[in-house]
C-alpha cells in the first residue's frame, strides 16, 4: 500500500490555517450595501401603496378627500314682486300671483357679478308633471358688473294672459352656452273675473 498523507485534525502541517475572526463587538451591524439598497426600494414601494390607498378608495373611510366629482349646485331662486327697489335693484312687494294690470318685477342675487352683458330667459307653463315652453330662451341685457339681475316686464300682464292664458309658470335663467339654468322661479297668472 502506498503511503497516505494525513492531514492533521488540528490544522497543523499541510492544512489550511484559519484566520482570526473579528470579535462580536467589532462586527458590522445591519445588512450590507446591496441589501440596504433593496430594503430602501421596498420601503418606498410600501409607502407609495399606503398613500395610494388613503387617497383612493380607502380615503372615504378615513376622511381623506377623494377625487370624485361634487354634485352640481341647485339653481338660485328668482324672486318675484310688483316693483324693483331703487337702491338694491331687487324685487320688492313680494308676490308670485299676477292679475291683469299688475306689474311683474323679478330679480336674482348672484354670489359674484357675472361679467357678461346678456342672459337667456325661458318661460314654461306647468301642468301637472308636464312643462310646455311658452317663451323660448330669449336674450335679455343685464349689467354684468352687478351681482343683482333684475327686470320689470315691459309687456303688460293682460297681454301675457291673452298670449299664454292663466296658469302656473316657471322662469329659467341661464348663461349663453350653459347647459343648466343658474336660477329658476315659479309664478302664476290669474285671470280676473269680469264684473257683471
Amino acid at each position: 500500500m502506498g503511503n497516505r498523507t494525513r492531514r492533521s485534525r488540528f490544522g497543523f502541517g499541510g492544512a489550511k490555517r484559519l484566520q482570526a475572526r473579528p470579535m462580536a463587538d467589532d462586527r458590522r451591524r445591519g445588512p450590507g450595501p446591496r441589501a440596504s439598497t433593496w430594503l430602501g426600494w421596498a420601503a418606498t414601494a410600501a409607502g407609495l401603496a399606503v398613500v395610494a390607498f388613503l387617497v383612493g378608495r380607502g380615503g372615504s373611510e378615513v376622511g381623506v378627500a377623494s377625487p370624485t366629482p361634487s354634485p352640481t349646485a341647485a339653481p338660485l331662486t328668482v324672486a318675484f314682486g310688483t316693483a324693483l327697489d331703487p337702491v338694491s335693484g331687487e324685487a320688492i312687494n313680494p308676490t308670485d300671483r299676477f292679475r291683469a294690470g299688475d306689474p311683474i318685477a323679478y330679480s336674482v342675487r348672484l354670489a359674484v357679478a357675472p361679467a357678461v352683458d346678456t342672459i337667456l330667459v325661458e318661460i314654461a307653463r306647468i301642468e301637472g308633471a308636464d312643462a310646455t315652453v311658452v317663451q323660448a330662451p330669449s336674450t335679455q341685457g343685464i349689467d354684468g358688473s352687478s351681482r343683482v339681475i333684475a327686470f320689470t316686464f315691459a309687456v303688460p300682464t293682460a297681454e301675457l294672459l291673452t298670449a299664454w292664458g292663466p296658469g302656473n309658470y316657471v322662469m329659467r335663467m341661464s348663461f349663453e352656452g350653459g347647459t343648466r339654468p343658474f336660477a329658476t322661479g315659479r309664478f302664476t297668472l290669474v285671470e280676473t273675473p269680469d264684473a257683471s
